[in-house]
């Protein structure tokens, strides 16, 4: 491989590392605090919302700037009017796209047994009706069968701390074989070595912080399902209920009663 073709390539590996090192640590500190409130609160972890979808949209943001430099040479330098204006209109829609997702995320409500447990407890002292209860059973039972969310979570938060370990090992590959061939100093691949090292690290501690995070969300969770719970039954117990029969022995006291007030207008006449 040519010696020029590795150095350009370990340069882009090296920004890449930064970018998922910078990742791992908005992961690790976001992480922190979820695990912090998820004792106390356990709901929608805003915070850690709100940090991903600014460096997502930064991200975004410069990649859209380096393409709209790169879109504008293609018209104005090397005449491609075509290919320049497709990749303007493609940036565009990339930007649009991104501002519709994070204004989603960020204001997508709560539904979580928290909100459940809230609405509950402002109907404690009323009756509901029995289709009402039905719906929140329901309901429950919808986040009861959020397994695969959880799941997809999980997944993605792997991903997150295994990607920049890869990175890593390659740049220092990289620099490795560049320091090899006394094109590159051999504590310039110390230094990547220790970039795998620090990866590495992050990585565990995201995942013993990730672990942490989800057990105290999901005890507290737990604990508002089983709150929800016994208020669904105490308002299902005040819940007007049909009497076997009451329908017939109204009719037949109303007729009762009419047959009395005939038998005494009888006498008067």
């Amino acid at each position: 491989m040519n010696t020029d073709t590795l150095h350009a390539a370990l340069a882009f590996v090296t920004a890449a590392w930064v970018l998922a090192f910078l990742l791992q640590l908005v992961d690790v500190v976001t992480g922190h605090k979820v695990r912090r409130a998820g004792r106390a609160a356990g709901t929608r972890d805003r915070d850690r919302i709100l940090a991903w979808t600014v460096v997502v949209c930064a991200i975004v943001l410069v990649t859209v700037i380096l393409g709209v430099d790169y879109a504008a040479r293609l018209v104005l330098d090397q005449s491609e009017l075509l290919w320049g204006s497709l990749l303007l209109v493609a940036l565009a829609a990339a930007g649009a796209i991104t501002a519709m997702l994070a204004a989603r995320a960020l204001r997508r409500p709560q539904t979580g047994y928290q909100v459940i447990r809230d609405e509950l407890r402002g109907y404690i002292g009323s009756r509901l009706s029995k289709g009402r209860l039905v719906d929140y059973r329901a309901w429950l039972s919808t986040l009861d069968g959020r397994r695969n969310d959880l799941r997809r979570h999980i997944i993605a938060g792997r991903w997150v701390r295994v990607i920049p370990v890869l990175v890593a090992v390659t740049a220092f590959a990289a620099a490795a074989w560049l320091a090899s061939a006394n094109e590159l100093q051999s504590w310039h691949a110390a230094l990547y070595l220790v970039a795998v090292a620090a990866s590495g690290w992050l990585a565990v501690w995201g995942a013993r912080i990730s672990l942490a995070r989800n057990l105290a969300i999901h005890a507290v969770h737990l604990k508002q399902r089983a709150e929800a719970i016994l208020l669904l039954e105490d308002l299902d117990r005040k819940t007007p209920r049909k009497v076997a029969g009451l329908s017939e022995r109204v009719s037949r006291a109303l007729a009762i009663l009419r047959e009395q007030q005939g038998q005494e207008d009888r006498p008067q006449q």
